[in-house]
């Protein structure tokens, strides 16, 4: 999958990367449904606030606001997305959970106590505000409690 940009050849192309003879790069997304489709148009938001920045050109106050506002949307959805992993990776698998909490500490980037006291709040009902919109419609939605 790569973009179209009419009037314009790509001069080198990887997967889902290309870069542009105007060195401009794309990334193409693919997705199921419009919750990731939210998730795009957010780190779009963040890519174009994050471009306009190292640009050292003033920033548009329209902008400055819809980049506050869609990073932190961004950074709840992803928030809840990250809670919702570790849930998963402590639930039983083959009679074992699918990974340890050293495991998950290196993943996070926590120690592995830290996780466990975490995994242990969110597993009790101390979820992400997004864990709804998340797992809505789907078997997960009460699998747990939801704060």
């Amino acid at each position: 999958m790569t973009a179209n940009r009419p009037d314009m050849e790509v001069w080198e192309t990887s997967g889902r990367l290309a870069h542009w003879n105007d060195g401009v790069s794309t990334y193409t997304l693919a997705f199921h449904g419009g919750k990731q489709q939210q998730i795009a148009g957010e780190a779009n938001t963040a890519i174009l606030a994050m471009d306009a920045i190292q640009s050292e050109e003033p920033l548009q106050q329209k902008l400055i606001w819809d980049g506050l506002r869609d990073i932190r949307r961004l950074k709840n959805r992803l928030a809840a997305i990250e809670e919702e992993l570790l849930l998963i990776a402590r639930e039983p698998a083959d009679a074992r959970n699918k990974m340890s909490w050293r495991e998950l500490g290196e993943g996070i980037g926590q120690h592995h106590t830290t996780v466990k006291e975490r995994h242990d709040r969110i597993a009790g009902g101390g979820t992400h505000d997004f864990r709804p919109w998340l797992t809505e419609n789907t078997a997960r939605a009460d699998r747990y409690p939801t704060s």
